[in-house]
């Protein structure tokens, strides 16, 4: 489950750019719609959850199951039943993933920034370690006010 969770939020992450400068006040914004997302990815897993044990599965079991589909190597002995109801929810989730990517993207521009720019400041935080250090003491602080 959280391969695919990681796998969903790959949109949110890009490979590393040239050094990007980012202002106080942008990355205040990336803060707030960090925030956001990450709110609406735990309510998204809760409702992934709710939806694999409807199908009658215990979530480890689906998590290996999701694990043995993407990586060959890694072999599983499924029922039928089980593979039925993996499939279900698989459908589901693949249902699901234009709307989540939709809601994703305007949680970031309501708070006031482009996809392509929450992106970039993405990857410059990934690699410079003093903006990393920057935005965990802005969030800290959002915190100790909210």
């Amino acid at each position: 489950m959280k391969n695919f969770i990681l796998a969903l939020t790959l949109i949110f992450s890009a490979a590393t750019f040239a050094q990007t400068e980012v202002s106080d006040a942008e990355l205040n914004k990336f803060a707030d719609a960090y925030k956001a997302v990450q709110m609406e990815n735990q309510e998204v897993q809760q409702d992934m959850m709710e939806m694999i044990q409807k199908e009658g599965l215990e979530l480890n079991r689906f998590q290996t199951i999701q694990q043995a589909s993407v990586n060959p190597e890694a072999k599983v002995e499924a029922t039928k039943e089980e593979m039925s109801s993996y499939k279900k929810v698989m459908a589901e989730i693949e249902k699901m993933q234009p709307k989540l990517q939709e809601d994703m993207a305007k949680l970031i521009s309501d708070n006031g920034l482009t996809l392509d720019r929450y992106q970039e400041i993405g990857a410059a935080l990934q690699s410079d370690q003093a903006l990393q250090q920057k935005l965990q003491a802005m969030m800290m602080k959002q915190e100790t006010k909210g």
